[in-house]
């Protein structure tokens, strides 16, 4: 039987897969880096950047150090690795999730130029109100399995081209709209979390953030960001501060 590597985004799924019985002893390639909200300017060279403003803000608030600088090199290596080792890489996504799906267009352009086969396996097509693997347990994400197909060499060349395309963008964020990563400003969100915030009134930060992530697959930690910007272009105040903007009670900047 052929090895496999099976290619993850986060801790989560990695400890899923690792636990389970299907895929225990399969060797894991896990990425961490948050290819929706970082600088892809110096992605040849491997590394990607988050902006310091947001790892400043989101360290503050979860109490440890956020890092601004992620390198690519173990993951090229480990995807080398599975290569000479002729593993079958099958890869976890969602046309979801963002981030998992730029981790499979990403895939799909390092292998662009190399014959190889690459399966995939979509958390939406078992269930399409699935947001991503990573909220599966391990008997769904063995039924997933069922689901597993090959890319064509079409679908790994359209992928490798949309990423082309992020990177020439290399915008401060990405999001998915219908079904594809688009390129966006900071300022996308701003109209719709005023106007929830207009409509909640006086609240905490989580809960303008929890409100917001009932309609909208983006991080808490990446709206709490977009929150703390307008608070500094002063469209919205803070009327009651705590240590972690978190917990701080907010509210639309009337003046």
């Amino acid at each position: 039987m052929k090895n496999i590597t099976e290619v993850v985004f986060g801790n989560s799924l990695c400890y899923e897969i690792k636990k389970s019985k299907f895929a225990n002893n399969n060797f894991i390639i896990k990425f961490d880096m948050l290819f929706s909200i970082c600088d892809l300017s110096n992605i040849n060279k491997n590394i990607i950047n988050l902006n310091d403003e947001y790892c400043s803000l989101i360290s503050s608030e979860l109490i440890y150090e956020v890092n601004n600088i992620y390198s690519l090199k173990n993951i090229i290596i480990d995807l080398e690795k599975s290569i000479n080792n002729k593993n079958k890489i099958r890869i976890w996504t969602s046309h979801n999730q963002i981030d998992a799906y730029l981790m499979l267009l990403y895939i799909c352009n390092f292998f662009s130029n190399i014959d190889y086969d690459l399966y995939v396996l979509y958390s939406d097509e078992f269930d399409k109100e699935c947001y991503s693997p990573a909220c599966m347990n391990e008997n769904e994400l063995e039924k997933l399995l069922k689901f597993e197909h090959k890319l064509t060499k079409q679908e790994i060349k359209e992928y490798s081209n949309e990423w082309k395309q992020i990177v020439i963008d290399n915008s401060n964020m990405r999001i998915i709209k219908n079904g594809k990563a688009i390129s966006i400003s900071f300022n996308y969100y701003d109209d719709i979390i005023l106007n929830k915030l207009k409509e909640l009134g006086e609240v905490r930060t989580v809960s303008l953030v929890g409100n917001l992530m009932k309609d909208i697959h983006l991080y808490d930690t990446v709206f709490t960001y977009l929150i703390d910007r307008l608070i500094k272009d002063k469209k919205i105040i803070i009327t009651n501060k705590d240590e972690r903007l978190w917990k701080s009670i907010i509210k639309i900047n009337n003046n």
